[in-house]
This record gives C-alpha cells, structure tokens and sequence, in this order.
C-alpha cells in the first residue's frame, strides 16, 4: 500500500484495437466527422437503448447547444448547483445567460425538487442537474416538477454514463442529457461528448447548430462532394452553429474502447459495494443516498465525514499513505467569474467540507479497496 500509488483516476484505452482504428481513419484521409463518427454513434445507441444521439467534441459543447435550446438568452436564467465541475457553468455565461443557484441535499451533494423550488422565476428556462459521482438523484420527481413548470430539465451526465432509473437510461428523465467521453471518463474517446434529446425536432435542430447550422447529411451530393459553396442554403438566424462536431479519430479511440464499458462499469460498481460493506458500522462515515431502483455508476465513490477536521485530516493521512483522494470539484459559486450570482448555499458549504472522494475504478482490486477501506476506519477510530 505505502509503495502502490492507488489514483483516484485512471486512462483505459486498448491500445492495439485503438492503433489499429486509428491506422483506418488516417489512411482513408478523412480526418473529420464522417463514418467513424456514425459507428460509434450507432454503437452508443444501441448500448443505452435510446434513439437520439449527437455526438461532439466535449460535453461542454453538449450543455452549450441544450442550453441554448432551451431558450438561454440574455435575461433569462438557468437554475443550476456549484457543486460541480466549472465546465457545468460556464456555457451558462457564455451564453449571455444568468445563473441561479441553488442549493444542495447535505445527503446527496445535488439539487433536489425542494432547493429547486426556492429559486425558480419567471425568467427560468432551464434547470441544470449533476449526477455526483455517477449517483442517480430524484430524477424523476425533478423533471414532472419541470414539466409542470414548463422549464427544460438538462442532466450533465459526465459522470454518470450508463446510469439508470427504474431500469431506464438517466436521459429518460429530462429534455437533454449531456455526456462526457474525456480522457478519464468510464467511456473515452480521449476527448469528446454527447447530447442526448427527448424531442426529435431538438435532436434535429442540435445535429444542425453543432456544425455551424448546417446539416451536413443536406451539404453533400449524391457522390459525397460538398456542395454548400455552389447552392443557397439557409440557416436561421436562431441556427447559427458552432465547431463541436467529433472527428472521426476521437471516433475511432471510442470504437476501441466501447467493447470493454460493460466491464469497466462492472468493476466501478463492485468497487463501491465493498467500500459500502467495509463502511457500513463506521459511526464517522456516511455514503451519499441514493434514490430507490437506481443504478448507480460510481465515477469515483464519495464519503461524507463526521466533521470537517475529520475530513481534512483524512485526506492528508491518505495521501501520504499514496492513496489518491480529495475534493474533485470545488464549489463553483467562489469563483471570481461568478460572483454576481453570489447567494448563501449552506449545503453547499456543509458538503463541500464534509465529503471526500476515493478511488474506485477498474484499476483497483477488491482486495486494495478493502485495504483502503480498513485504512480509513482505522483512522477514524482513532478520532474523537
């Protein structure tokens, strides 16, 4: 254990597989999106059984376009949490839009209907819900309250690819689903993303504004030469894209690695039963609730400590026994950029001291976990 550093996060890639994809592609000379691009995107369909899918370079690119989709403009907000990666946020300025924060369950480290209920207004399009750690929340009671709302639900599910509700893809439950397919996601394709729709005019509407505005399907000929320079073609005013199409090598590292996702979730999920087993006596630690029928998918498994003393100096006992750990996110609502939106977030706060988060990937063997798991309840003991 003191000499194996344990990381909190890890690459997997098939390398062979990967090189062999990649070899494809740049001997095809066709570099961009194209029909690697569409593979994988069958691929990912077929995988989570759903029918709407746009795949593109990041998951920010994929909030983005949901977002503006939702109607996000100047003078409208989005209702949305600090725990999170920035990446979660800043399409919200970017935008022109405003964020408004809510608050979080000390239990979950996410939104919920009640906090969501204090801040939504008139000028609300939009609310944005993280899945912490690849953990499900109350989807299903946030997007009826949405929907009666008439606001859009959008789920940044970097976390949580392959995350379930009643035996239901998470993107069952809202307008959009955003994915993260980043280098140290469960699914990788070094880097890109998706966004998943619930209605086929948004996902028609999505296809067009991740490449400029254009349907790349209607600015070809019969023989694949690109036409959109000798014809006419419109684009709405409220159409005009950007550049957040995937290229066909982030494809092709995907199509690498989604024959291996079943296994690698599977050993996400085991890794956090045995923490919860080892944890479960512990007086100091508590694991985050989970929602009833769900399935979770455990990016990393996260703890909430007894105190924050507890919590700080675990950490520092962790690390120097090399066991990776920490924080992952700090709270989005310090930053300078986002000031303005400045409000009191007392389970923000609570949580954010409270928790920590530990290694639970495919890297890691049920023995080690165990290991980790006595070398944290030891030091608790410990505690007073």
């Amino acid at each position: 254990m003191k000499n194996k550093k344990i990381p909190l996060f890890k690459v997997f890639t098939d390398k062979k597989k990967a090189l062999s994809i990649v070899s494809q592609v740049l001997d095809s000379g066709f570099l961009n999106e194209g029909i690697y691009v569409n593979k994988l995107s069958q691929k990912i369909k077929n995988f989570l059984n759903i029918r709407n899918i746009v795949l593109m370079n990041s998951c920010t690119s994929a909030l983005t376009i949901a977002m503006k989709l939702s109607g996000l403009k100047p003078g409208k907000n989005i209702v949305t949490t600090p725990v999170t990666c920035i990446a979660s946020n800043t399409p919200i300025k970017n935008l022109g839009g405003k964020l408004k924060w809510a608050d979080v369950d000390t239990e979950t480290g996410m939104l919920s209907q009640e906090t969501i209920k204090k801040v939504i207004d008139k000028n609300t399009v939009a609310v944005l819900i993280v899945n912490w750690s690849g953990i499900v929340p109350d989807l299903k009671k946030i997007y009826e309250f949405c929907t009666k709302k008439k606001v859009k639900l959008i789920i940044d599910g970097a976390h949580s690819f392959s995350a379930k509700l009643n035996k239901k893809d998470i993107s069952y439950y809202s307008d959009f689903t955003c994915l993260s397919f980043q280098a140290i996601k469960h699914f990788t394709c070094g880097d890109g993303g998706a966004l998943i729709c619930k209605n086929n005019n948004d996902h028609n509407k999505a296809e067009k504004l991740k490449w400029f505005g254009f349907d790349r399907k209607q600015a070809k000929d019969e023989k694949g030469n690109w036409i959109q320079q000798q014809r006419n073609i419109d684009i709405e005013s409220n159409l005009i894209g950007y550049k957040f199409n995937m290229n066909n090598i982030s494809a092709a590292i995907g199509l690498s690695n989604i024959g291996h996702i079943r296994k690698i979730l599977k050993k996400h999920i085991e890794n956090a039963n045995t923490y919860k087993k080892q944890f479960t006596k512990s007086k100091h630690i508590k694991f985050i609730k989970e929602v009833k029928n769900s399935s979770s998918v455990y990016w990393y498994y996260t703890i909430i400590l007894s105190s924050k003393k507890l919590r700080n100096d675990l950490e520092k006992y962790l690390l120097k026994k090399n066991i990776d750990c920490g924080q992952v996110h700090i709270p989005n609502d310090v930053y300078s950029c986002f000031k303005s939106s400045e409000i009191n977030l007392p389970g923000v706060r609570f949580f954010s001291e409270h928790q920590l988060s530990l290694p639970c990937g495919w890297w890691i063997s049920k023995k080690e976990i165990e290991n980790i798991a006595k070398t944290i309840i030891g030091f608790t003991k410990s505690f007073k």
